[in-house]
């Protein structure tokens, strides 16, 4: 069952734009809940992670040597 978790060690910020559907909703989780709206996100998107095959995934190359140019 999901369930949204207190997470503490969450030190990248990021930029992301929601429906504003989307947006509402997890809004009023994290005020029902008494959460932060950061630790509501980052459990949907844990919770979303923990039900998929990452297998495919595991040797992806995040940084490729194009996107360490600044």
């Amino acid at each position: 069952m999901f369930e949204i978790s207190k997470y503490k060690n969450s030190n990248v910020k990021i930029c992301i734009r929601l429906p504003e559907k989307i947006n509402d909703t997890l809004r009023k989780i994290a005020k029902k809940e008494n959460m932060s709206f950061n630790n509501v996100i980052v459990s949907c998107i844990q919770n979303s992670l923990d039900q998929m095959d990452l297998d495919k995934y595991k040797n992806v190359n995040i940084y490729d040597d194009d996107e360490l140019k600044v």
